[in-house]
């Protein structure tokens, strides 16, 4: 970040991109001629910001955050510049319906020296139009004070991830990067399951074996805490040297992760990770892993049925469920699985909590590894876990969306 250098390649990417942005002009690309799509419209904002984590001082971020759809540039800027979301909102869609995502570049407040182009890459799509799949090389990048609008048609449903491609090593590490998924043709059909009580599915199965009543999107990464610090001090930091001390679900660590969406103590860290259930609650967990590290997740107590592996479902070309389940769960980098499992009964005999809704049971979704469950300068649990609380009775409400919390 700092001291003599030759031109690499930040400097050569970022006369690209301006080139090819100004030619642009940031203009939406319209949808193709034919019959009428639905369209659900995302406008995203680039940025950098502040996130917090125990035992240090608020660590410094890139990231995206949510901004307002048809905003001009300069109301997107004048709005969010230096309000960056960790992680990146989690972006909904439905299987061949047309999505348009709004990017506007607003800039940096920490490092106003930095004219860092953004992108958004749409992780495991197939067949990206090249003009939109956001790597800078082939694509197009978005300059500081720049709009872009992407446009996709997801054809498979699944769990997938997107990120800046734009120095990707540093700003996937910095923050960003969140969960796209894309919902299958098949939802709505309420005869497909087998307990005829939803009619949300995590793919086309055809006999209704992903059908879930609750899902949960879970964004698992790690932070290297000197690259945020170098960032922001307009130092360098040499990747090779990658030693993460922290590790996160959604942007958190434990036991942040189990406050609820939009806790005030987190401002800029709005998605929970907690799992609220009623007892019998078929769950589906969409989990996605952007960090640099494997990681292998836990649920001790309750089995997990994995029925999706990178936006894939498991079936062999016979026809054949190749489903699978397990205790562990093993996630690469840039690896994405589909997870289901049934809530167990309320167990009175177990040892159980409370909350505002009530009494409950307690589970750990956490790493396998112990160094990846805690936090520096911390005692007791923390790092990569959150819990899955299943209560007595039936106080929960249908989900509405995905991730739902209930105070």
């Amino acid at each position: 970040m700092g001291g003599d250098r030759r031109p690499g390649r930040r400097s050569v990417l970022r006369a690209g991109a301006l080139a090819v942005g100004f030619a642009v002009g940031g203009q939406a690309l319209a949808p193709a001629a034919g019959a009428a799509r639905a369209a659900t419209r995302v406008a995203l904002a680039g940025t950098d910001g502040h996130m917090v984590l125990p035992g240090r001082e608020p660590l410094y971020v890139f990231g995206f955050a949510r901004a307002p759809v048809g905003a001009s540039a300069g109301e997107v800027i004048a709005a969010l510049k230096g309000r960056a979301q960790h992680v990146a909102p989690i972006i909904e869609a439905r299987q061949d319906d047309d999505l348009y995502l709004t990017l506007t570049n607003a800039g940096l407040v920490m490092r106003p020296d930095l004219a860092d182009s953004h992108t958004i890459h749409w992780h495991g799509f197939r067949l990206p139009p090249v003009l939109f799949d956001g790597v800078p090389e082939m694509s197009v990048s978005v300059p500081i004070e720049r709009q872009l609008t992407y446009f996709y048609r997801p054809h498979d449903p699944g769990t997938y991830m997107y990120h800046c491609h734009f120095e990707d090593v540093e700003h996937v590490q910095m923050g960003m990067a969140g969960i796209v998924f894309v919902r299958p043709a098949q939802d709505g059909d309420a005869a497909l399951d087998p307990l005829r009580r939803t009619t949300t599915y995590a793919y086309n199965d055809g006999d209704g074996s992903t059908a879930y009543d609750r899902h949960f999107a879970i964004l698992l990464n790690e932070i290297e805490e000197r690259m945020h610090d170098a960032d922001e001090q307009i130092q360098e930091f040499i990747p090779t040297d990658y030693e993460p001390t922290y590790f996160t679900l959604n942007g958190r660590v434990y036991p942040q992760t189990v406050l609820p969406n939009d806790h005030p103590s987190l401002p800029r860290q709005p998605v929970s990770s907690l799992i609220q259930l009623n007892p019998g609650d078929r769950a589906l967990l969409r989990l996605a892993n952007l960090g640099y590290r494997q990681h292998a997740m836990q649920l001790p107590g309750i089995e997990l049925k994995v029925v999706g592996e990178d936006a894939t479902l498991r079936r062999a070309q016979s026809g054949a469920d190749t489903s699978y389940r397990t205790g562990t769960l093993y996630l690469g980098p840039g690896e994405a699985r589909d997870v289901l499992f049934t809530a167990p009964p309320f167990d009175p005999a177990a040892p159980a909590t409370q909350d505002a809704r009530g009494v409950c049971n307690v589970y750990l979704f956490k790493n396998r590894d112990f160094r990846r469950l805690g936090n520096p300068g911390s005692t007791g649990l923390g790092g990569m876990a959150t819990e899955v609380r299943v209560y007595r009775g039936s106080p929960l409400p249908p989900q509405t969306v995905v991730g739902e919390t209930y105070a």
